[in-house]
């Protein structure tokens, strides 16, 4: 039974990022914590991220701004280390309820659509940048921090779907190369990332044959209620 929550959990965070550019760590993370621990959750999700972002950096390549990319990643570099930190310092029960808390505020900030002011001064992008390596460093979590500046900045839809896989791309092979140089990355752990790459394959080509005709905006809101539940239930089974 394990083994098809992990295949099927897989499979629809994938095809769910492939869609809407972004949600494979908020949908996988609740259950692939529940079902293997944090300690192993996080490295594994890491490397499934990866998996999925060369896919989507190829698909998203030709909107890449790279020099933006490179501003906001090179803070988000410096706080992955901090948020691995956190994660190996602090009790399972507080990350898990800081984790839910997060998934909590961004669906909130999304579903509802609160008005960010614009920040167009590039400084903000460090600050951003910096948050979001500390939130993909401790639980693969960068998206919501970028997701807000990306708001602030205004960027059209393919531009910000593009920077946001970039960003993504970055963050997630230092995270890698982080959690093994303070030895997460385990034997079991790249054992089932091996497993998931065929189920990130069938999840990323269901998701980019199909986006075509699905309806972003639904889909986005459909997501974001999701994401609300499973941090309203992380924090309840605490």
């Amino acid at each position: 039974m394990e083994s098809v929550i992990f295949a099927a959990i897989v499979v629809i965070a994938c095809f769910v990022q492939a869609v809407a550019g972004f949600g494979l760590p908020m949908i996988a993370m609740p259950v692939l914590v529940a079902l293997l621990g944090i300690q192993t959750a996080v490295p594994l999700t890491a490397i499934i991220i990866l998996e999925l972002q060369l896919l989507m950096i190829v698909r998203y390549r030709m909107a890449l701004n790279v020099h933006m990319v490179t501003r906001i990643s090179a803070a988000a570099v410096l706080g992955i280390p901090v948020g691995i930190l956190f994660l190996s310092r602090i009790s399972e029960i507080i990350v898990v309820t800081l984790l839910g808390l997060l998934l909590i505020f961004y669906a909130l900030y999304a579903l509802f659509k609160f008005p960010v002011p614009a920040l167009y001064n590039p400084q903000w992008a460090y600050l951003f940048g910096f948050l979001g390596g500390i939130g993909g460093g401790a639980y693969n979590m960068a998206a919501p921090a970028l997701i807000i500046y990306g708001d602030t900045q205004r960027w059209p839809p393919d531009l910000f779907k593009a920077n946001l896989q970039g960003c993504f791309l970055i963050i997630g092979v230092v995270a890698i190369l982080t959690h093994a140089l303070n030895g997460h990355v385990s034997g079991d752990v790249l054992q089932m990332s091996l497993i998931a790459l065929p189920l990130v394959l069938i999840g990323a080509g269901g998701g980019f044959f199909l986006d075509r005709y699905i309806n972003a905006a639904v889909f986005r809101k459909i997501v974001l209620a999701l994401m609300l539940v499973l941090g309203i239930s992380l924090i309840v089974s605490q």
